[in-house]
C-alpha cells in the first residue's frame, strides 16, 4: 500500500514538474512590425528588422544572396557559427528579417553598435551608464551601482531605437524606455539599460 502511494505522489510530481517548463521566447517575422531585439536566457541575441521593401526592383532574392554572404563572411572571421540568419520574407510593403547571435559581442561586432548583456554582480562595466534606473514596479528611481550589483539579475545595454523583449520580468529601466506587459518600447535615440530577473 505506500509503494502505491508512494508511486502515486512520484507520478503527481513528474506530472507537475512537465507542466512547469517555461514556454522558449522567439522572434517571428508574422508577430514583428518594428524592429525588436530579444534578449535570451542564455546570452543569446535575436534581432528583427522591419524595412520598407516598396520598390518594384527591389528582389527579394538578391537581399538573402546579399545578407547571407554577409553573414558567411562575418562567421568565418570570427571563428565559429556566431551569426544565424532565421527568416528574410516579405510582409506587406516591408521586409522582416530575424537573424539569432550566440551573444551581444557578436551582435554589436556584426551590426557595428554598441551593446552589452551581462549578469549582475559586475563591478567593471566599462560603459557609460545612467546614474539612476527606473524601478518599474512604483516608478522610484534607484541607484544604478547598487542595481548592478545584484547576481540574480540580467542587465542588457543598447544604444539604437529598437523595441525589446526579455526572457524574464523586467525590474529596472533607464528612463528614455517604457514597459507594457513586460515589452521594452525604445524608439528614441540614447543609451538605454534594461534589467531583468531570469
Amino acid at each position: 500500500m505506500k509503494r502505491l502511494i508512494l508511486s502515486m505522489i512520484l507520478i503527481l510530481g513528474l506530472i507537475g514538474m512537465t507542466g512547469c517548463t517555461k514556454e522558449e521566447l522567439i522572434l517571428t517575422a508574422e508577430a514583428i512590425d518594428s524592429n525588436t531585439i530579444l534578449a535570451k536566457n542564455n546570452g543569446e541575441i535575436q534581432a528583427a528588422t522591419v524595412e520598407e521593401f516598396d520598390e518594384d526592383y527591389y528582389n527579394l532574392n538578391e537581399l538573402t544572396e546579399f545578407v547571407t554572404a554577409e553573414i558567411d563572411a562575418y562567421n568565418l572571421s570570427s571563428g565559429g557559427t556566431n551569426v544565424t540568419m532565421n527568416e528574410l520574407q516579405r510582409k506587406n510593403n516591408n521586409v522582416v528579417m530575424i537573424i539569432s547571435y550566440s551573444g551581444m559581442k557578436h551582435y554589436a561586432e556584426f551590426n557595428k553598435v554598441i551593446g552589452a548583456y551581462f549578469n549582475g554582480g559586475k563591478t567593471d562595466v566599462a560603459m557609460d551608464l545612467p546614474d539612476t534606473l527606473i524601478n518599474v514596479k512604483n516608478g522610484s528611481g534607484e541607484n544604478t551601482s547598487d542595481v548592478l550589483q545584484n547576481e540574480n539579475l540580467r542587465i542588457l545595454v543598447i544604444d539604437e531605437p529598437s523595441d525589446v523583449l526579455v526572457d524574464g520580468k523586467v525590474q529596472f529601466i533607464s528612463d528614455n524606455l517604457d514597459v507594457s506587459n513586460n515589452k521594452i518600447q525604445g524608439v528614441s535615440e540614447g543609451r538605454k539599460v534594461i534589467v531583468f530577473k531570469p
